[in-house]
């Protein structure tokens, strides 16, 4: 056990008015199967420590991967004396103790699964070829493997500072992916699909395999787009890759910067009416939730945007401070590597009412759009946006001929006012949650 106390006291020793250690041990699995041979495991575990200061208002930060005592006083030592290059700041401060802090509701927020803990690079080469087998299965016509990729994680983190912070967490996360080719004469066709969990009870490789293969062989009848308006119905996958772009135009960072479309828009419409979206760190069993943040301030849910109305940023405790407002929980800490950064829990759109069926009933001409590309060269400032769509063309209420090809441009704040409907079909991965998202009457250009 090390004694981080003794650190926090050195620091203080050290010339440090305010100290920070962050301590994290982990191990990672995984096993990649290609044309039902299994071409790699790796199996990785890495312990490190983090130090950031304050000294005289001007901020330090180090890191080492040794844990002996001598390599963590070097480390403290290193990021006072970065400290000392840094610029002063009156802003600068650590979090205090939260009112909040409840250690009991770890166990309830149900991010760790021993079962995840001891798989097994056999079980997770398993489930890899499960997945593979179950796509060719499928269908005669699947005949490539691009990759099936299994892994498992577990890590423990803990947080302490000189105002008392004393955060700790271990969580779990466990996954499958599968990307399969189909071919049928000269054409041929990708498809992909994966599940992430804390749990490896939430893993169904046969499913991933047949998902995948489906899309797949499907696609090869797929026919180029015409130039038109259509009705979009975003899959929650798609959806999905929205809010991963979204995420930055609520960073009070960037707002504060002039980096994002939402700046001076607090209060404002943004957004269709049938749009409300929430962070929640609390809820149960998802790989973004967390009790404490990268800085030891509690988690606490958060509506950003309600009925489309711009409710609130994502603030760390720079920002924050910054804002006026209170401590917001939003600091996210990838590694020992970096300092906290702004970022997501478990982002949503809330679910509605309508099933994806009935949302396709009510569509005369649209398409169901389950992938796209190029979503990530967005412009967080101005909104605006290209990408490239394929999916389901939709005909008078009914799903038709797979279609590929569509290019779609615009503004991201108008594609938010022109959503029509939210599906009842919310669904999560990673740091994201949504359900289908019905936008109506956008210009689509084909060939």
């Amino acid at each position: 056990m090390i004694e981080l106390q003794k650190y926090l006291q050195y620091a203080r020793e050290r010339g440090a008015d305010e100290a920070e250690i962050f301590l994290t041990s982990g191990r990672e699995e995984s096993a990649v199967v290609r044309q039902r041979t299994l071409e790699k495991v790796e199996s990785a575990g890495d312990r490190g420590l983090a130090v950031r200061v304050i000294c005289q208002k001007r901020a330090g930060f180090a890191y080492t991967s040794a844990l002996t005592d001598a390599d963590i006083l070097r480390a403290v030592d290193m990021a006072v004396v970065n400290a000392g290059y840094a610029a002063r700041d009156k802003l600068l401060g650590l979090p205090p103790p939260d009112a909040g802090w409840n250690r009991s509701s770890q166990k309830a927020l149900r991010i760790y699964s021993a079962s995840a803990a001891k798989l097994s690079l056999l079980e997770l080469t398993d489930w890899a070829k499960r997945a593979e087998r179950a796509a060719y299965e499928f269908d005669s016509r699947i005949f490539a493997t691009e990759s099936a990729a299994a892994f498992a994680a577990a890590g423990e983190t803990r947080l302490v500072n000189t105002h008392g912070v004393d955060a700790r967490s271990r969580r779990t996360l466990c996954g499958l992916s599968l990307e399969i080719a189909a071919k049928s004469g000269a054409k041929m066709e990708a498809a992909y699909d994966f599940q992430y969990a804390v749990s490896p009870a939430k893993i169904a490789p046969e499913k991933i395999g047949r998902r995948a293969a489906e899309r797949a062989v499907r696609m090869l009848d797929a026919v180029p787009a015409q130039t038109g308006r259509y009705d979009l119905l975003l899959t929650p996958s798609v959806a999905r890759d929205f809010l991963s772009v979204l995420t930055e135009l609520f960073s009070a960072e960037n707002v504060l910067r002039q980096k994002s479309l939402f700046r001076g828009k607090l209060g404002r419409q943004v957004a269709s009416a049938k749009i409300t979206l929430v962070d929640d760190p609390r809820l149960p069993a998802l790989s973004g939730s967390f009790l404490y943040d990268g800085e030891g301030v509690p988690g606490r849910k958060r509506i950003l945007i309600k009925n489309g109305q711009l409710r609130d940023f994502f603030y760390d405790g720079y920002s924050a401070r910054q804002s006026g407002v209170p401590y917001a929980g939003n600091a996210a800490r990838a590694s020992i590597f970096s300092e906290p950064v702004i970022g997501a829990s478990n982002l949503y759109f809330q679910a509605g009412k309508l099933t994806r069926p009935n949302i396709i009933k009510s569509i005369g001409r649209g398409a169901l759009i389950e992938n796209i590309m190029g979503l990530h060269t967005a412009d967080p400032v101005s909104g605006e946006f290209s990408f490239g769509a394929s999916g389901q063309l939709i005909k008078d209420g009914k799903l038709a001929a797979p279609v590929k090809d569509m290019a779609i441009a615009g503004n991201l704040t108008d594609l938010l006012k022109s959503v029509k409907a939210c599906g009842s079909d919310l669904e999560f991965a990673g740091h994201y949650g949504s359900p289908s998202i019905w936008i109506s009457s956008i210009m689509v250009a084909g060939k």
